[in-house]
């Protein structure tokens, strides 16, 4: 029998932290390297890779660039984070003084001798992230991307990563001490696979496989065009996210893709989308996308062109900023066990792969480079790099484009003069940017225009109106600040759905939808009574503070009160109550069994009440009467390992819980909003074959939430129940029988439990912080 004591715990939480950054202008790896200074150091440090081509293209993965995001809420943790730049290979003495090193997509491969670095900086107790994209996410067009320079080899060439290069290539700097290998696998148990995941919408579930905790707070992640990784070895590498169920390469693939971008319908099959690995002293992590680590402050120009670089608010979709630091804080713990399987976790499925993914029989399923490089660049070759590009050479002048943004009047009429603000940031002070223009055109045919047509007339500040067409070119001069801004007028016939695009000479800038209302016609003020026809009445209510205990309910009709019995028959006793309280949580009962030399697995039994002969799940309750709206979590902790009082441990032995329901007063009421509901973490559970998936592992001494109400949420009472009678799945009462359950206890055969009563006591926590 299982014992539970609950505790009603009100923490508080400080946070925060002045971050700033080394002012850093630089432009090549022999400048000084940007870092980012914490305000409260915790004592660990944190190096990004740029010396593997991080800001080729279209990428910018630096940590004053488009990953400062990252690197700040890396800072506001405590962590001191700073670039490795230089011209010469990585060695162990640029690794060792770090406690994470991150990786961030790669586009030229890692010598050996930077493999053998980072491979004996793991070893020692260090720490890896790699953070890699989609197949063909080849940004400077050398015919290496991110998932092949990571494992060490290149698709359909892994006898010669140089296969069709140039002899220049060949003999670069960048291809010297470069080896073909599956040197990823080898190392961490872990492969890239070469698919690409795109199109994946908000409804969809993720499979969330959580260990450590470092899925707390986690519930959804975002991918834009990605990959997934292959566990070789469940041993050394699981996985904790997986990709929903139900993918297709018709609805789910990139569309680039070379091949069918989905390789086995999604889920589980398809690969974790984020894993980890243990090396002997050190750790690694695995995510294949760079899209949840970015945000929208590129630093640098295009190698390729000088063009501008878009890049994307990643960091802020779901919950990526919330995994992303879960994942760098749980690699910069040092934990000396070398392999999962010694930790009592469960362990992933090894993935199986098709006969084209073995290394050796790998192919190109299309010619590479994707695109030819534009005339006189060369990936190889700084010299050749594009003014205002990282490691560019050149002292041409940077063209000033800076940061341009719109601002319309809120509701556009037709045959009406209407203004748009077009502001320009980040240029230099005093600066002059010019060649810009303002126009709407017809993103499909409407009101006898084609598409793509357009349709406004417009004026440039005091100007003269144009006929419909773009704006006259104009420019803006920045101020002290390097801010600009200019007003433009514009006027189309008809109402309709357009786009409203600024661009600079031949550059699309901005582009963003613009609705056009019907001209209206003026309103008439309607009459306002005067004071003398009027009269104030008042309404009161007087409310008195109720911080008594509050009475368990029902978790499937919540309308109903309940007296809970324990599993020996006795009444549950009432906890203290309070503004904030747990009312009520069951204790898990698994019976009485015989000593069996193999794998067992045991259901608990289903909560019983005085006088009913209802039967429910195990369940636990909560209320928030404080009238704040101020949220709340609660979370749960298996204190210590099943024991008897002779503290004989149970070795091995794993709890389980699944299946959680929700249920309150407030969700029978008419008009109850669903978003309004606290967010419930314990997820579906399986049993085949005796395997347990899903659901909520709990691991002794790590604490899981399960349920959390955001600000201006989950107020009233709530249940949180493990199965539900009319899924069959709240357990049987005098009888073992798990597949009917939702709290699971596993017993592996090595555990020889001797005849005695094995307890172990789980505490509740309610906390007043809410979860990020």
């Amino acid at each position: 029998m299982k014992q539970i004591k609950l505790h009603q715990m009100i923490l508080a939480a400080i946070s925060g932290a002045v971050l700033f950054t080394v002012p850093v202008g630089a432009e090549t790896a022999l400048d000084p390297a940007p870092e980012i200074k914490p305000a409260q150091a915790n004592g660990q440090k944190v190096l990004f890779d740029n010396t593997h081509a991080q800001t080729a293209g279209a990428a910018d993965w630096v940590i004053d660039g488009a990953f400062s995001d990252f690197g700040n809420g890396l800072a506001e943790k405590g962590f001191y984070v700073k670039e490795l730049r230089k011209k010469t290979p990585i060695t162990l003495e640029d690794l060792k003084g770090y406690d994470v090193f991150v990786l961030p997509e790669a586009n030229v491969p890692y010598k050996v001798s930077e493999q053998n670095a980072i491979e004996e900086y793991v070893a020692n107790g260090g720490a890896v992230f790699y953070i890699s994209d989609h197949y063909n996410a080849d940004r400077n067009k050398n015919r290496i991307d991110a998932s092949e320079a990571f494992n060490g080899y290149r698709r359909g060439a892994f006898e010669d990563m140089t296969k069709d290069m140039s002899t220049e290539e060949k003999n670069s700097e960048a291809m010297q001490g470069v080896e073909s290998s599956d040197w990823l696998s080898e190392t961490f148990g872990v492969r890239f696979r070469y698919n690409g995941l795109d199109n994946i919408s908000d409804s969809s579930k993720w499979i969330l496989h959580d260990a450590f905790g470092i899925l707390e707070g986690v519930q959804s992640v975002g991918l834009h065009a990605g990959s997934t990784v292959a566990i070789t070895d469940p041993t050394r590498a699981k996985g904790l996210i997986y990709p929903p169920t139900g993918l297709t390469s018709s609805a789910n693939k990139w569309g680039p893709s070379v091949d069918q971008g989905v390789y086995n319908g999604g889920g589980v099959e398809e690969g974790a989308y984020v894993a980890i690995s243990k090396k002997e002293k050190g750790k690694a992590a695995f995510i294949g996308d760079s899209s949840p680590v970015e945000d929208s402050t590129p630093k640098y120009k295009r190698d390729e062109n000088g063009k501008n670089k878009k890049t994307y608010d990643g960091w802020k979709e779901k919950d990526d900023a919330k995994l992303l630091v879960n994942l760098v804080e749980w690699l910069s713990q040092k934990e000396d066990y070398d392999t999962f399987d010694k930790m009592g976790i469960q362990l992933s499925s090894k993935t199986v792969l098709h006969d084209f993914e073995e290394p050796s029989k790998s192919t190109e399923p299309q010619r590479e480079p994707w695109a030819a490089p534009a005339a006189g660049f060369k990936w190889y070759d700084e010299s050749t790099f594009a003014p205002g590009s990282y490691g560019s050479t050149s002292n041409a002048e940077i063209p000033s484009t800076g940061n341009v943004s719109l601002v319309v009047d809120t509701k556009p009429e037709a045959k009406k003069e209407n203004k748009a603000l077009v502001k320009v940031t980040g240029l230099a002070p005093n600066a002059v940017a010019d060649g810009y223009q303002l126009g709407l055109y017809t993103p499909t045919a409407q009101n006898g225009f084609t598409q793509g047509s357009q349709v406004a007339k417009t004026k440039v500040g005091d100007g003269e109106w144009l006929p419909i067409g773009y704006s006259e070119k104009f420019s803006v001069q920045a101020d002290s600040k390097g801010n600009a801004e200019q007003v433009v007028y514009f006027s189309t016939e008809f109402e309709g759905n357009y786009n409203i695009r600024v661009k600079q000479n031949k550059d699309n800038i901005v582009t963003n939808p613009i609705t056009i209302l019907p001209l209206s016609e003026t309103p008439v003020d309607p009459e306002v009574p005067t004071d003398d026809a009027n009269y104030n009445v008042k309404g009161e209510i007087v409310f008195e503070k109720n911080d008594g205990s509050v009475k368990p309910i029902d978790p499937e009709n919540p309308k109903e009160d309940m007296t809970p019995l324990n599993p020996d028959g006795s009444e549950a006793t009432s906890p203290a109550g309070g503004l904030l309280s747990v009312d009520y949580a069951s204790s898990f009962a698994f019976g009485k069994q015989s000593i069996e030399n193999k794998n067992m697995l045991y259901g608990a039994q289903p909560q019983q009440f005085k006088a009913s002969d209802s039967l429910r799940g195990n369940y636990v309750q909560v209320s928030d009467r404080r009238g704040t709206n101020a949220g709340w979590v609660l979370s749960i902790v298996q204190n210590d390992q099943f024991k008897t009082a002779k503290n004989d441990v149970l070795t091995g032995a794993k709890l389980y819980l699944g299946n959680g329901a929700l249920n309150s007063p407030n969700m029978t009421e008419e008009g109850f909003k669903p978003e309004l509901a606290p967010v419930n973490f314990v997820k579906d559970l399986s049993l085949a074959s005796e395997k347990v998936t899903g659901g909520l592992e709990l691991i002794p001494g790590q604490t899981s939430i399960i349920m959390s109400a955001d600000k201006g949420k989950g107020t009233g009472t709530w249940t949180l129940s493990y199965g539900q009678t009319k899924d069959k799945n709240i357990g049987v009462m005098g009888a073992n029988e798990p597949t009917k359950a939702s709290v699971l206890l596993s017993i592996p055969s090595s555990s020889n439990p001797v005849s005695s009563s094995y307890e172990s006591t789980l505490t509740y926590r309610l906390s007043m912080v809410p979860t990020p």
